[in-house]
Order: C-alpha cells, then sequence, then structure tokens
C-alpha cells in the first residue's frame, strides 16, 4: 500500500518579469545540510516551467523582491536588520 505523504510547502515568493519570474525560496534546513541555518535560493525562470537559470534584475525589481519577501516571512526580520547594519539605513 502506497503512503500518503504530505508535499512538502516550501516558502516563497516571486514577480513577474514579462516572459520570467523571479523567485526567492527558502529551504528547510534537513534538505541542505545547514542544520539551523535558513538557506535561500534566488532564481529565476521561464513561465510555465523549465530549468532555473541566473537572475538578473534592475534595483527596482530587487527591491519588489526583497520587499514581498520581507512582509511574507520568507525572508526574517532579522535578515532584514543585518541587511540594514551592513548598509547602514
Amino acid at each position: 500500500m502506497a503512503k500518503n505523504t504530505p508535499e512538502k510547502i516550501v516558502p516563497s515568493v516571486s514577480i513577474d518579469l514579462a516572459e520570467h519570474e523571479a523567485r526567492i525560496e527558502k529551504l528547510p534546513a534537513n534538505e541542505t545540510g545547514n542544520a539551523g541555518q535558513v538557506t535561500l535560493r534566488i532564481s529565476s525562470r521561464k513561465k510555465g516551467g523549465g530549468s532555473a537559470r541566473p537572475l538578473t534584475l534592475s534595483e527596482e525589481q530587487l527591491i519588489e523582491l526583497l520587499y514581498k519577501a520581507s512582509v511574507s516571512g520568507v525572508i526574517s526580520n532579522s535578515f532584514i536588520g543585518k541587511l540594514r547594519e551592513k548598509i547602514e539605513i
């Protein structure tokens, strides 16, 4: 008998880039080998599928993606605090 295993939900956000989408995903620590450490995947994919490719964004698009990741909890308040410290906001 087949086991019913719940599908893993990876917290993520994306923005529209015409024919592609830019995405930030928060990966589970047990899948990355970084116990207790948050790992993020930032990528671009062609809409409708395809493999991930390097992400190329304008500054405005990067701000939008980081904003969405912040308000949705994909990136933590701690991350935002550290970012503020590094760039002296």
